[in-house]
């Protein structure tokens, strides 16, 4: 588990970013309505978390989510038009975030005016920019590239 002062600047750069629109989703806010997405794309488990956006430009029901498979932790997902696209495993309770790739930039600055959280985010593409925490004080961010059609690493930040 991060340190107390840690976890805190984490919330702290979270809160900031509510304050610029950032639209988060958490666990909490539900992400049952995903599960006929996961049913069509063939993946076991249940959704712990989500968030959508234009994981690719101009296909707006594209859908980031967590999906535990039991115990703590689970995996990161993407999932459009019926296929999923793993992005990472996690560890502990999921913090899923999407990102406009304006929003992304107010986090790397974000993150560059803090002490405490090292890191940045360079959206290198048009579509939602997607954040996880995959262990304790790491987070990671991933795009959709085109050219690639697939997911790459793109940044995150440590506590």
């Amino acid at each position: 588990m991060a340190a107390p002062h840690r976890r805190a600047a984490l919330v702290a750069l979270s809160g900031a970013l509510f304050a610029y629109g950032a639209t988060l989703l958490t666990a909490q806010q539900g992400a049952a309505d995903v599960a006929p997405l996961l049913a069509k794309a063939a993946v076991a488990g249940t959704a712990v978390a989500s968030c959508r956006g234009e994981l690719r430009v101009g296909h707006p029901d594209d859908v980031a989510v967590a999906v535990s498979e039991g115990g703590a932790g689970g995996r990161y997902l993407a999932v459009m038009d019926g296929t999923a696209y793993e992005l990472s495993p996690f560890s502990g309770k999921p913090e899923l975030s999407c990102y406009t790739v304006r929003e992304a930039d107010r986090l790397t600055a974000e993150i560059a005016k803090s002490d405490t959280i090292n890191g940045r985010v360079t959206a290198e593409w048009d579509g939602t920019v997607v954040c996880g925490v995959i262990e304790p004080a790491v987070a990671v961010c991933w795009q959709y590239a085109p050219e690639r059609k697939g997911f790459v690493r793109i940044g995150g930040w440590t506590t």
